[in-house]
């Protein structure tokens, strides 16, 4: 049982009755009921005792203002469910659970249940059916050029005016019950629209067919009161399932006292034509509103994701795909290297380039959604995107780097002469929905973000366009991708030692292969003396192949020194980022 009380200045509210022991009505904050926004209200104002389905109100003597019942001032009345009254501008309405929005165990069953098949609700050719389908034909019209609750309102109308019905609701179903979105009614005065939950929850079992109760009909004529409503003795409900969202059912409520144009009164085929024709505009209504979700999904994730990823995310629950997790991924940092400095502190060279940076980036951005990835941001001229996020990619590793391999060919193919610089790492991060109500955004954070921002800037020192950490070396398949180790480095400003190296796609042809990996086996000797301290004899090892490889003649012109710092301990370390 419960107490709803109304004013016109503020929203209804609702408590709860108990029915252990009597409850304190008043303005005060220590009373069971405390309700601060009535004046009227004295600060313990009323005793509230419920008794079986019955509520008695005792007015405290101390209280200053009357309690009105019944039109009449009382200290004392009993009230049944349905009854009001009212202390000052508050009205207070008494209703029972069963005449309540909430589920209704004790419900009588109906003398009929019918649910229709998708073939009954296709219409046959009747000119009833024709003429009310050309009403509503301005559906689809009316939800696009308005919101969706002022659609609901419209759609009630339309559908209640169609079947005649006393009066139809559109609600929400979530798990503490449903709610009401729209409604219209016949008599407007008609406050108790009582819902039958097992009508709903079976609406919602056998989406996106309706479902018919008859209460009334000739084989049980003594259930009329089961609706608790006296125009009331048949409902239709059918439920469309949205993408994302907690069920929205139609629920149209009416009594069986007309005739429809293709049948007589009281007859089976007459809430037959009711419950297809609100079956087809519940189907209408369910794939509009999917498809419009489905839009709006679509050009939120088109600024990060390719129509691959999009598609199998929309395949499932977006909103839940989407959620803030934490996950393992594999990020990448990519920078037009020196496009700061063509464009600082001169908007007319910003504007010279701009064309040209738009393209790069397109290409760019290209070679990421080839490989499955996703594009977080776009800051100035550079690109954060990241890979097995929202999604899994069993090979999340591999096709970064091959990203990264293609993004630093396409460089000298749209460019003339631009160079880049890309970082790679791989670790946990957080990703998901992480925008604001305002503005949607998909984003990731973690350490590694940062870790992998700071590689991107080394490439630059070394000399070559792409360095990945060694979480990325140590998970890429040799037969796609091959590393080479190119030095420890402590950077700018932190205590942590990377281990940074280089990618290359693997060449098919064998003598290539093994041509690029005697290569790296020399660089590896020169490192390893290097890193010893033994200069002089890293200096020797890598002299054959600095001509071709810019990580060993990195290390080749530290070694030209010949002699190691004194406190030297194989790291090189970083003095600016």
């Amino acid at each position: 049982m419960k107490i709803v009380l109304q004013t016109d200045n503020h929203p209804s509210r609702t408590f709860d009755l108990s029915v252990d022991r009597p409850q304190a009505l008043g303005r005060s904050t220590d009373t069971d009921l405390s309700i601060t926004t009535e004046p009227a209200l004295s600060r313990n104002h009323a005793m509230l005792t419920l008794n079986n389905d019955c509520l008695r109100v005792t007015r405290n003597p101390n209280a200053t203002n009357p309690i009105i019942y019944k039109g009449q001032p009382a200290d004392t009345f009993t009230m049944q469910p349905g009854d009001v009254f009212v202390i000052g501008q508050t009205t207070f309405r008494f209703l029972s659970t069963s005449a309540d929005d909430r589920p209704n165990t004790n419900e009588a069953e109906p003398g009929l249940a019918h649910t229709m098949s998708a073939e009954e609700i296709r219409p046959h050719d009747r000119a009833g059916d024709r003429m009310r389908l050309i009403d509503l034909m301005e559906l689809p019209v009316v939800l696009r050029t308005k919101t969706r609750s002022e659609f609901f309102t419209y759609a009630s109308g339309c559908l209640r005016l169609a079947t005649d019905a006393g009066w139809v609701q559109v609600l929400r179903v979530a798990n503490e019950g449903p709610r009401v979105l729209a409604e219209d009614a016949a008599l407007d005065k008609t406050d108790d629209k009582p819902l039958s939950s097992k009508l709903i929850a079976q609406a919602i079992q056998d989406a996106p067919s309706p479902v018919t109760y008859c209460w009334n009909d000739d084989t049980n004529p003594t259930t009329l009161d089961a609706t608790a409503h006296d125009d009331i003795d048949w409902a239709i409900g059918c439920a469309m399932p949205i993408p994302g969202e907690d069920p929205i059912v139609l629920y149209v409520a009416g009594a069986r006292s007309q005739s429809t144009p293709t049948a007589p009164a009281n007859s089976d085929l007459s809430l037959r034509d009711k419950s297809r024709l609100v079956g087809l505009i519940a189907e209408m209504i369910g794939r509009t509103l999917s498809l419009e979700k489905m839009e709006t999904w679509k050009t939120r994730l088109g600024h990060f994701f390719s129509d691959k990823v999009t598609a199998k995310i929309l395949e499932e629950d977006a909103e839940k795909a989407l959620a803030p997790k934490i996950t393992q991924a594999t990020v990448m940092f990519f920078d037009i290297r020196g496009f700061s400095l063509r464009t600082e502190r001169n908007l007319d060279r910003i504007m010279e380039f701009t064309a040209e940076r738009t393209r790069v980036l397109t290409a760019m951005s290209q070679c990421v959604f080839d490989r499955d990835g996703v594009i977080i941001s776009y800051a100035g001229d550079g690109i954060l995107a990241c890979w097995n996020v929202p999604t899994p990619i069993a090979d999340h590793v591999d096709q970064a780097c091959e990203a990264a391999i293609s993004m630093a060919q396409q460089m000298k193919n749209v460019t003339d002469g631009w160079d880049c610089g890309i970082g790679l790492g791989c670790g946990n991060v957080v990703a998901g929905s992480l925008g604001s109500e305002q503005v949607y955004a998909f984003d990731i954070l973690g350490a590694v973000v940062n870790q992998t921002a700071r590689v991107e800037g080394i490439t630059k020192i070394v000399g070559v366009d792409i360095l990945v950490t060694k979480e990325v070396a140590d998970q890429v398949n040799p037969d796609r991708v091959l590393t080479r180790r190119v030095a420890r480095f402590q950077p700018a400003g932190m205590e942590e030692i990377v281990e940074l190296f280089t990618v290359v796609r693997t060449p098919d042809d064998p003598a290539q292969r093994q041509a690029l990996e005697n290569d790296h086996a020399i660089h590896a000797q020169g490192l390893d003396a290097f890193e010893k301290g033994q200069w002089d004899n890293a200096f020797s090892l890598l002299h054959p192949i600095v001509e071709r490889d810019a990580a060993a003649r990195y290390v080749y012109k530290l070694a030209l020194q010949g002699k190691p710092p004194r406190d030297w301990r194989g790291v090189i370390e970083l003095s600016s980022k």
